[in-house]
């Protein structure tokens, strides 16, 4: 009974746990894990001013077709990330063919397989995700769905 009784406060504590919102460190996305799509451990740099997140297959396509047209360090040159959170992905399927696809992309990918970290960012169905970020904080949290929001949002 008390194991029970334990795991039930466990578990609604951590269902309680507030989701990433404006006024948020930037360190608080620290707490979820991130690869390559060749593997590599990634962390979140501390220079970040922008966090793209793509949260479905079409999503992260218009991400990846939009980075695909800019040079390799376009990102990096604007201290921004992209995050394609690729949870809901079968495992045959990501290993077979996303994986394959996604090391042919020249830009940084940061991957993520847990399926807390769409539960704790904001997200709706045929959006990105742009975290904005300054002096180490979320400032502003706002979902887009075209490439020229997204270069807007890119070379604020």
């Amino acid at each position: 009974m008390n194991k029970f009784l334990s795991a039930l406060i466990l578990s609604s504590l951590f269902l309680s746990a507030d989701s990433i919102k404006i006024g948020s460190a930037l360190d608080t996305l620290d707490n979820f894990k991130y690869e390559t799509p060749t593997g590599r451990q990634m962390k979140i740099p501390q220079k970040t001013k922008l966090v793209i997140v793509a949260f479905e297959k079409d999503t992260g396509a218009l991400v990846n077709e939009y980075l695909d047209t800019q040079s390799k360090f376009y990102l990096l040159k604007n201290n921004s990330i992209f995050i394609a959170d690729i949870h809901k992905m079968p495992s045959i399927i990501t290993s077979m063919f996303a994986l394959p696809k996604l090391q042919k992309y020249k830009h940084l990918i940061y991957l993520h397989y847990g399926d807390k970290f769409q539960d704790m960012i904001s997200n709706k169905d045929g959006k990105i995700t742009l975290l904005r970020i300054e002096d180490s904080k979320i400032k502003e949290i706002t979902l887009i769905s075209s490439q020229q929001e997204l270069k807007a949002a890119i070379e604020k």
